[in-house]
């Protein structure tokens, strides 16, 4: 095969799984930032990998229109902007794509990448001894238990009848150990399987670290003509024996899920937004558990679209639903009382402006990977009528979602042309 010029594509062979595989094996050895995700209700895996030194902080303008992959953090002190995976070799359904880059100090890492590449797709195994970016320095994660846990929600509770305010989301870090031969691209594919109305990712970044999750909660996706959000809260494990329609949900959930539409209905009405069209709440599926859900649409000419998008990400994140409301209290307590750094999760992620479409969803059902072992980060709405036993349990059927695919990748055959 011959290397495929700028702006140029490379056809792949059918096999999708065999393709993305072995376009993050190659990424990950010539130590590049890349990321594969897999968007709601499709079947094909798309990625990006990045030829500079690593992902850079870049601030978000969707006027500007430069395809990348997004990877922003739940909170930074320092105000640093979000990682920018540029897309200068994009995975498509179609193939294999370069685009225009400045090429200087580039085109001996994309060399090493489309090398790796071609060979993986051959069967050939790795040049060397393959793993995954882990942070550097390393850095111990605190992992909460259930008496820790519950305290968290007792002193959430607390504040809220103390400060009057409506929410609180609070959260917790669990750790499990990584099989002997754990391959994250056969984890990333098994999410897919088991979860098909999920935005899949895998992220790997040198000296940042590899997240992949299945998250089920959009917090924008617009084609230039229209802008679509969501309010997503409430879990409860997925009834065995009915149908979605026949879930019944307490008043405690339904005020939780009523929140984060209000939320974000008084974010448009500030934004000025017309004509929002708003559709639910209705139950839907995410895994073993159901949550609720309100759909939001806005349609408008296209630069306008472009500011509102850019006051989504400016104003609306981190949202009602893994921060609290107000937001500013809410926010001010997860930072006091948490006890460990979120990092990425409850951040966004997603492509912008990739063959013309932008999609960011928050980084929920999701884990860090470390040299053995796998980070889980789960966590609920608290409100003053919360029980920290029940969220407890919740949290459990959270973390459910990403150990239950864990053992799923280990009982998996391998990948075929890839051991």
């Amino acid at each position: 095969m011959q290397r495929p010029d700028t702006n140029q594509f490379l056809a792949l062979h059918p096999d999708d799984s065999r393709a993305a595989a072995a376009f993050f094996d190659a990424a990950v050895t010539a130590q590049l930032a890349v990321a594969l995700w897999r968007p709601p209700g499709e079947q094909a895996t798309q990625g990006v990998v990045d030829l500079g030194a690593s992902a850079q902080p870049a601030a978000i303008d969707f006027h500007a229109g430069e395809p990348a992959f997004i990877f922003s953090p739940f909170y930074s002190a320092a105000g640093q902007p979000p990682l920018r995976i540029r897309a200068d070799v994009q995975l498509t359904p179609q193939g294999l794509r370069t685009h225009q880059t400045p090429w200087n100090g580039q085109r001996q890492r994309y060399e090493r990448f489309y090398g790796q590449f071609l060979a993986r797709l051959a069967g050939q195994p790795p040049a060397a001894l393959r793993g995954w970016p882990t942070p550097q320095p390393p850095q111990p994660l605190h992992c909460s238990g259930y008496a820790e846990y519950c305290t968290l929600v007792d002193s959430a509770i607390d504040f809220i009848v103390a400060s009057g305010i409506k929410k609180v989301v609070v959260s917790r870090a669990a750790s499990t150990h990584l099989a002997v031969g754990f391959d994250p691209a056969t984890t990333f594919q098994a999410l897919c399987r088991r979860y098909p109305a999920a935005f899949v990712s895998l992220v790997a970044i040198p000296g940042v670290g590899t997240w992949i999750g299945a998250s089920p909660e959009l917090l924008l996706a617009t084609d230039g003509r229209a802008l679509h959000t969501m309010a997503l809260a409430s879990t409860q494990a997925l009834p065995p024996d009915r149908p979605l329609h026949a879930v019944r949900w307490a008043a405690k959930e339904i005020e939780e899920q009523a929140l984060v539409g209000d939320y974000i209905r008084d974010f448009f009405g500030r934004a000025g937004a017309q004509q929002v069209q708003e559709v639910g709440p209705r139950t839907v599926a995410a895994g073993n558990v159901v949550h609720l859900q309100s759909d939001f649409t806005v349609e408008a000419p296209r630069d306008q679209l472009m500011t509102l998008a850019n006051r989504v990400l400016h104003e609306l994140h981190p949202t009602s639903a893994v921060c609290g409301m107000p937001k500013d209290k809410a926010l001010a307590f997860i930072l006091q009382h948490e006890g460990y750094d979120r990092s990425f999760y409850s951040g966004y992620l997603g492509p912008v402006h990739i063959d013309g479409q932008s999609q960011l969803y928050v980084n929920l059902r999701c884990m860090q990977l470390g040299e053995t072992h796998a980070y889980l980060y789960v966590g609920g709405g608290v409100t003053a009528d919360s029980s920290p036993d029940a969220e407890w349990r919740e949290t459990e059927l959270k973390a459910d979602t990403l150990l239950a695919v864990l053992q799923a990748a280990i009982d998996a055959p391998a990948l075929p042309s890839l051991a």
